[in-house]
């Protein structure tokens, strides 16, 4: 049986909710020290593919969901079958950066890398940090973003859909702050009030035995 803390040693992980910034800290980093960046939206279209019934079952029940039924589903049951999802999924995320070079550092990234998932194959704490934004700043910042318009045109009901979807994230990011913080993890919360650059210096600083590896 693999030792996945050793097999996954030279892992960095930042994970965290939607519209934190977590994926341009995630390539600053990886240019700025030469790591491999692995970026779990950007595979997870292939873990879809992947899934079975027998392994991943929330995935396989939610991935054929349209945007209508996701988004109508009652907010307290999105949060958990998110959270089941994305525990489903991380065996594929595993598997992936195992077979990967181990001559580079891996910068891993994503929504997927939830604590309860992450805790147990690390070293030590120092190895990961989990990005939330505000509510307010999430909701800003989401509104912006232009393609929410074609998922949310799909919807009865845009607005609902819209307010839902909000509360899932605000929601799943206050689950995933009290899963790190019971676990002796630590989260960073963005607001508005720091630029990208300073909470860039801060996650150097919490990272630093890694970035140094």
């Amino acid at each position: 049986m693999l030792n996945l803390k050793q097999e996954l040693s030279h892992v960095i992980w930042i994970g965290g909710s939607p519209c934190s910034g977590k994926s341009t800290i995630a390539e600053k980093l990886s240019r700025k020290y030469d790591f491999y960046y692995y970026s779990c939206d950007l595979h997870h279209e292939q873990h879809i593919q992947r899934c079975n019934p027998a392994e991943h079952p929330f995935m396989q029940r939610l991935k054929d969901l349209s945007s209508n039924e996701i988004w109508n589903r009652p907010v307290i049951q999105q949060i958990h079958e998110e959270m089941e999802y994305y525990q489903d999924e991380f065996s594929m995320i595993v598997d992936d950066l195992i077979s990967l070079p181990k001559h580079q550092m891996i910068i891993v990234e994503g929504t997927a890398a939830i604590p309860e998932s992450v805790a147990p194959v690390l070293t030590h704490p120092g190895q990961a940090i989990w990005i939330v934004p505000a509510p307010e700043f999430q909701v800003l910042h989401y509104s912006q973003r232009s393609w929410i318009q074609d998922v949310l045109k799909e919807c009865d009901d845009p607005g609902l859909a819209f307010q839902n979807w909000m509360n899932r994230d605000i929601g799943f990011a206050h689950k995933i702050t009290q899963d790190a913080l019971d676990r002796g993890l630590k989260v960073i919360t963005v607001d508005g009030t720091k630029s990208i650059e300073d909470h860039l210096e801060e996650i150097e600083q919490h990272l630093k035995d890694w970035l140094n590896f």
